[in-house]
């Protein structure tokens, strides 16, 4: 399996109010292959978000090095797709315009773009409503939107930023279960943040567990549980605890 995405002593510095350096990351070393799917779990201010930031190219990193594919990441890319929790949608456009807006940007003839939008739309099960705003939509089909906005420019990663943690437990449960359908069927590297264990062990492969303060690599944890997965399952239970147990540690 081809390495698609490599951290290497990655540190990030920000400048705090007092003049003291903050270091938010501090030499984080972090492989991912392609098409795998990866959870990151940690307390509050260990550099989650951060460790996106900098795989999608929003920041740069004050030491250290990533590569996509072999070649540093310098800037965002359509190569790597990014689902916010706060959706992130524009209130005036319907959820057709903004799955299609990206295409839009980089000059994709209307009917190229609408075709895909509506092809997206429909894998996240939202065709028959597609002329609906934002605000006329539930959380969780905002959420689908966002995800199939991602999508259209066929990634080759997506980075998710806790994206289920403004819904209902049963919304919660439903989306996981569309992101894993989405995943198999298109074999794309996730990259999912989680302050949720369960969450967690029910989707990726592999779970990072960061510490804080500053945010280093404390475990890392193969889920070798064959999908589709039982939360109530003995395997499931003991690797909560174990996870719970690093977590306090």
């Amino acid at each position: 399996m081809s390495r698609l995405v490599e951290l290497q002593n990655v540190s990030q510095l920000y400048a705090a109010s007092d003049g003291k350096p903050n270091w938010a990351l501090r030499e984080v070393s972090l492989q991912m292959n392609e098409g795998e799917f990866v959870c990151i779990i940690g307390p509050s201010g260990c550099g989650k978000t951060t460790l996106l930031h900098l795989i999608a190219g929003f920041i740069q990193p004050t030491d250290g090095e990533i590569l996509f594919k072999g070649t540093p990441i310098q800037n965002p890319s359509p190569r790597r797709g990014v689902v916010f929790q706060e959706y992130a949608l524009f209130a005036w456009m319907t959820a057709h315009q903004n799955v299609e807006f990206g295409l839009r940007m980089r000059g994709v003839p209307r009917p190229e773009r609408r075709e895909r939008a509506r092809r997206f739309l429909q894998k996240v099960g939202l065709e028959l409503v597609s002329d609906r705003y934002p605000h006329e939509l539930s959380g969780g089909m905002r959420q689908r939107v966002a995800v199939a906005r991602a999508l259209i420019n066929e990634p080759e990663m997506l980075l998710m930023d806790e994206p289920f943690a403004a819904v209902d437990a049963m919304t919660r449960a439903t989306l996981q279960e569309e992101l894993l359908r989405i995943w198999q069927e298109i074999q794309l590297g996730v990259f999912f943040i989680t302050h949720n264990v369960d969450e967690a062990i029910f989707l990726s492969q592999r779970i990072i567990v960061m510490s804080a303060h500053p945010g280093t690599i404390q475990d890392e944890i193969r889920v070798d549980l064959p999908y589709p997965r039982s939360r109530i399952s003995r395997e499931f239970g003991e690797l909560y605890t174990r996870i719970g147990q690093e977590l306090h540690r």
